[in-house]
């Protein structure tokens, strides 16, 4: 009886193609639901930053916020603004975003884009004329200032990425 459990293995092997660099895929394995949310081409005024890059914000002037996610499914985005090394959390929190799906498509795809403006220690975004909402700052709070943008997907999987704030005055030419 050994014999012929056997010899139907092998034959089954061979009949899957019997490369030896191909890998046998095990169908009694669950998916695979570790996958990580990786937010990418974080832009901001339509140039590509990178986590930990510093941006510089003319106050009274509005700049654009780009992302995509690496999925068209439904997710969520949050943008909070830092200082002092904090966490993204409720109490930073900007505005949240509810993006693809059919019950709000403010974030078509899996791209997204909001406007944003620093004026009197405030840091407010919108989308179109939609104000969106708005964080503020201490003046003792400039030289540690963060922009936070956190993507999560509809498992929770989330990617956070950070970039320091550099505010400056309007200069006149």
């Amino acid at each position: 009886m050994k014999h012929i459990l056997l010899t139907m293995s092998i034959l089954v092997l061979c009949a899957c193609g019997g490369g030896s660099n191909e890998e046998v895929i095990d169908s009694n394995t669950p998916p695979d639901d570790t996958k990580i949310f990786t937010l990418q081409n974080i832009r901001f005024d339509a140039r590509d930053y990178y986590e930990g890059e510093e941006i510089t914000v003319i106050k009274g002037t509005s700049f654009e916020v780009q992302w995509v996610a690496p999925t068209s499914e439904s997710y969520r985005i949050d943008l909070h603004l830092s200082a002092n090394g904090q966490e993204p959390s409720d109490n930073n929190k900007i505005v949240g975003l509810k993006c693809g799906g059919a019950s709000l498509s403010l974030c078509p795809n899996a791209t997204g884009e909001v406007q944003c403006e620093i004026d009197n220690n405030d840091l407010s975004c919108s989308i179109g004329s939609d104000f969106l909402g708005s964080e503020n700052f201490l003046d003792k709070d400039l030289s540690s200032l963060k922009f936070m943008i956190k993507g999560c997907d509809a498992l929770s999987h989330c990617d956070v990425k950070t970039f320091n704030l550099s505010i400056q005055n309007k200069t006149n030419d």
